[in-house]
């Protein structure tokens, strides 16, 4: 995920993935899918689809 610049910060919003898992993000650090290069979509794992407890 892009860092977020603290000077352009407009807070945290709660994101839920696929698999129904709840994270807090600074706004500035969510990208869509679409707009995700190549590397960047490599280095995902969709959690759902993995087959292994990641923790809680």
């Amino acid at each position: 995920m892009a860092q977020a610049d603290s000077q352009g910060e407009k807070g945290y919003v709660w994101v839920k993935d696929k698999a129904g898992n709840q994270f807090i993000c600074p706004v500035g650090a969510l990208k869509g899918p679409k707009d995700a290069s190549q590397s960047e979509l490599a280095s995902c794992i969709d959690d759902a689809k993995a087959g292994v407890p990641i923790g809680d």
